[in-house]
């Protein structure tokens, strides 16, 4: 009895050391400044990828570009927009934004109009150093994904 009490012990003792070494180290993205993140957002044509857990990878693309005086310019799969935005540190929020008026259906419509309400209520941005990923997030709605295609890749 008092062996199987040492190795119930023994075995206590690894799992709370494994669960100690699984806390060490971190799983948080390294932050940016506000210099950095200007230089890694303007003059990007960045490419919707995911609205909260919706995949948006299809033809036509959603873009959306940044633009140094203050401006923001893009895609929204049917029509074009434009407008403004502030960045402070790692908040961001955009002006109003003005559209083209076309209609491309309703399934297409709904798509748009998901983006660009979506990108209303944007009010923080995260970026990794180096990464070509940009991920718009807002207070309820969850996180909007882009890539810039910046990944050195060809295809």
């Amino acid at each position: 009895m008092r062996i199987v009490w040492k190795r119930i012990c023994c075995l206590a003792l690894v799992l709370a050391a494994l669960a100690a070494l699984g806390g060490c180290g971190t799983h948080e993205t390294q932050t940016m400044n506000e210099s950095a993140i200007r230089q890694a957002l303007v003059g990007k044509t960045w490419t919707l990828r995911r609205v909260v857990a919706r995949d948006f990878d299809e033809d036509p693309a959603r873009t959306l570009k940044f633009n140094a005086d203050g401006t923001v310019e893009g895609f929204g799969g049917c029509n074009h927009f434009t407008g403004t935005y502030t960045l402070t540190d790692d908040y961001l929020e955009f002006g109003p934004l003005a559209s083209t008026r076309k209609s491309c259906g309703p399934g297409m419509d709904e798509k748009e109009y998901t983006f660009l309400t979506v990108l209303a209520k944007v009010r923080r941005l995260s970026m990794e150093d180096g990464s070509d990923e940009l991920i718009l997030e807002t207070e309820s709605q969850g996180e909007v994904v882009f890539t810039s295609g910046d990944s050195g890749l060809f295809w």
